[in-house]
This record gives structure tokens, C-alpha cells and sequence, in this order.
């Protein structure tokens, strides 16, 4: 069955392409560390093939390096939207001759910031933006909405002590303990359909995973207010 193209947040897509990057490469001997900035932007494509083409490249692009930091940044183009991948390494020349290379997806490019490859594809439509919590989708997960009320309940009462725990190991600079409480949080999060509060998580999940915590404390400071959010919005009885 074709794929059929649709709209799609570009923040997402990339943060999970660059969450399956993090927990893959290692296995291949190369470190990987992505970073993507929050962004409100949405693209239209068929975006499970266009995942899959991104995922195998970045993977014949592992086997060349034991360490791999890619930083992405889209930029509009009129009613296009471009995906910029700066790689660390990178060289344009190589890259021709890996075996998943696309030339007529992908181009490579040289500027300020560094060098790496692009893709363009049309801008999409803005994107409705859902509750913190979907109550519709907790009560079907958990086989009603009882059940799926105290789940969440069960996940405010151990939060507050999780994302505490996340800001004491940001401040000291644990890079372990920050990948561990982030993935905890981010996946406690989706369990409870708190998808922005489990976006902001692993943003948090993957500077652990690269060990670099340079960014961490501006990102714990969006996480919070998240956090924040969801919880007053929650706790305001919202449906």
C-alpha cells in the first residue's frame, strides 16, 4: 500500500528520528548526538518513507565515524520548507558514494554554520494544538475512563519527584542521570497521552545520551514550563 502524503510536525518527526538514531548507532560503533530546536513549523510529505530514506543514511554515514553530532535546522523557502542536517563529520565528496545516498532527495551544502546535507519539501498547513492530556484516547488506551483517571493520577503523584530529580541531575551535570530520569519521564508522559510534556523529555533524553549537558539547563527550563502547564491544566479538571 502507497504511503499517502500529509501534513506533519517537523519538530516531532525529527526529535523521533533523532530518538531511533540514539538508541541504534551505538550498536554499529558510532555515538550519535542530534539536537533540534522547538519549532512550530509542519511539512507535507509522506513522512514514514521519507523517516525510513533519513534513518539509513545518517546509519551508512555511522559506519564512517565513530562519532556522529547532527544539529537540524529548517528553513522557509516561500511555500517550501527546507531541512537542513549539519553533520559533524561530514564531507560532501563521500557522501556521494554511500549506498543509500538520494540525489534527487538529498543535496549536500557548506555554510557559516558548517556543512552537511538537505531535503526540501512543500510547507505544510499549522497543525490544530491538542490539550495536554487527551482524555478520548487515555480512556481508550486503558478500557475506559475510570482506569485511564487513574493512571494519570498515578503519574502526578510520582512526577513531581521525577522532574525534580531531573533538575537536580541537570545542575550536576550527570549526564547519565539525565538520560535515565528524561527517559523515564518521556515515556511515563506518552503513557498518559502528555505528548508535548514527552517531546520536551527527549530533548533532555538525548543530550544525556550524547553527554554533552551544554543546552541542558535552557531545556529543563522549557520542560518546566510544560510541565507546568500540564499539570494546572489537568488539575483544573479540563475535558
Amino acid at each position: 500500500m502507497t504511503e499517502t502524503s500529509e501534513d506533519f510536525s517537523v519538530h516531532r518527526f525529527v526529535g523521533e528520528l533523532f530518538e531511533d538514531l540514539g538508541l541504534t548507532l551505538p550498536s554499529l560503533g558510532c555515538q550519535f548526538r542530534g539536537g533540534v530546536t522547538a519549532n512550530a513549523l509542519t511539512a507535507h510529505g509522506q513522512q514514514a518513507l521519507l523517516k525510513t530514506k533519513l534513518f539509513l543514511l545518517f546509519a551508512d554515514l555511522a559506519t564512517k565515524s565513530r562519532k556522529l553530532d547532527v544539529k537540524f535546522r529548517p528553513f522557509s523557502q516561500g511555500e517550501n520548507l527546507q531541512f537542513g542536517f549539519f553533520c559533524e563529520p561530514f564531507s560532501a565528496a563521500d557522501c556521494q558514494h554511500l549506498p543509500r545516498w538520494d540525489a534527487s532527495i538529498f543535496e549536500t551544502f557548506v555554510s557559516d554554520e558548517g556543512q552537511g546535507f538537505r531535503l526540501t519539501l512543500p510547507a505544510g498547513a499549522p497543525l490544530e494544538v491538542g490539550p495536554p492530556v487527551h482524555w478520548r484516547e487515555l480512556a481508550q488506551m486503558y478500557g475506559g475512563g475510570a482506569n485511564g483517571r487513574k493512571v494519570l493520577d498515578s503519574f502526578l503523584e510520582r512526577s513531581e519527584t521525577l522532574v525534580g530529580n531531573l533538575k537536580a541531575a541537570v545542575e550536576s551535570r550527570n549526564p547519565e542521570l539525565v538520560l535515565r530520569l528524561a527517559h523515564t519521564l518521556k515515556g511515563s508522559a506518552r503513557g498518559v497521552t502528555a505528548q508535548a510534556l514527552a517531546e520536551a523529555a527527549l530533548q533532555l533524553e538525548m543530550l544525556g545520551r550524547s553527554r554533552d549537558l551544554t543546552e541542558a539547563p535552557d531545556l529543563y527550563k522549557a520542560l518546566l514550563v510544560t510541565y507546568d502547564e500540564f499539570i494546572h491544566w489537568v488539575r483544573e479538571g479540563q475535558t
